[in-house]
């Protein structure tokens, strides 16, 4: 039998090249995962305009900033109404990001920016009972109904286009 010695060589370079490509693959699969937490703003005042929230719906709020106090938010976004701008303030301050707003009916427009402007990121979402569970669709999960009287809801949402969409349900 004759010794071929061009395999060898062909050999490793094939077997090294599916390891790159195995490794630039880990690597996309990390930077590319995006976290959305998702809340529903915190407990209002009833009022006919734009209610703030309650001395509750505050202690809830600041509940909110030392619970996320060391996920790392890169971005928050609020809708147009007071009371999501005042349950997302603390969870602002706290980690040093000015609050974006969209208004609540754009909710394509939002997810359309978190899913390509903050990959490999952790954005809160504050929203309302009817855009909670639409962001979170649009995202690849079902959440079902946010009840109106429910304000402790948070849905961590892990978005990667290698990985998948992944959820954790939790109450604060």
């Amino acid at each position: 039998m004759r010794r071929r010695p061009l395999y060898t060589p062909l050999a490793m370079a094939i077997v090294s090249g599916l390891g790159l490509v195995v490794l630039l693959a880990w690597l996309f699969a990390s930077w590319g995962t995006t976290t959305v937490v998702l809340v529903r703003h915190a407990e209002h005042v009833s009022a006919p305009d734009d209610p703030g929230l309650t001395a509750q719906g505050q202690a809830h709020a600041a509940r909110l900033a030392e619970m996320l106090e060391r996920t790392g938010i890169d971005a928050i976004y609020v809708s147009e109404a007071r009371r999501t701008r005042e349950t997302a303030m603390p969870v602002a301050r706290a980690a040093g990001v000015e609050p974006r707003e969209i208004p609540a009916d754009e909710i394509s427009r939002l997810v359309r920016r978190l899913k390509w402007r903050h990959r490999g990121e952790v954005v809160l979402v504050v929203g309302h009972s009817n855009t909670v569970p639409a962001v979170a669709d649009r995202l690849g999960v079902k959440i079902g109904v946010v009840e109106a009287e429910d304000y402790s809801g948070l849905w961590v949402i892990s978005y990667s286009r290698l990985r998948g969409t992944r959820l954790l349900t939790l109450r604060y």
